[in-house]
């Protein structure tokens, strides 16, 4: 049997994370978020800070920004096409959106995450899929 202490402290961490998933909906700033759960500042920005770690240690490092590494390097002498200059701006243009749409993606990942995590906890059960293989004790179903 969980002690008192235990169990305060992990309504103290459902608090928390609920705290900051109101903060990343855009419910709650910083300030609002210290006044409602009756906390410091610091402590919002710590339990951010948490949360924000936990989703990246579940995702791969992102992309470096080492696309400059492949390009062989041009002669000073040389002067760039007007062409070349505009395929080399509808690149730069279709880099800075794929990394909106990863920051957005990361974004996302890191609410459901968080999300999931804390109506596991809220609720005690495990809502992820955990799959299941085949033993030499258990038959396949007859749709396989």
């Amino acid at each position: 049997m969980p002690s008192l202490t235990q169990i305060r402290m992990k309504k103290h961490e459902l608090m928390m994370r609920q705290m900051v998933i109101e903060i990343l909906q855009g419910k709650l700033n910083v300030a609002q978020a210290a006044a409602k759960f009756e906390v410091t500042r610091q402590t919002v920005e710590r339990w951010m800070e948490i949360v924000e770690e936990e989703a990246q240690a579940d995702q791969p490092p992102p992309l470096g920004p080492s696309v400059s590494a492949g390009r062989s390097k041009q002669k000073p002498s040389e002067q760039p096409d007007s062409n070349d200059s505009k395929e080399v701006q509808t690149l730069k243009d279709q880099l800075h959106a794929v990394r909106k749409q990863l920051e957005v993606a990361d974004f996302k990942a890191l609410y459901y995450a968080t999300l999931l995590r804390v109506a596991e906890e809220e609720l005690g059960i495990d809502i992820e899929k955990k799959f299941v293989t085949a033993t030499a004790d258990r038959k396949p179903s007859a749709s396989c």
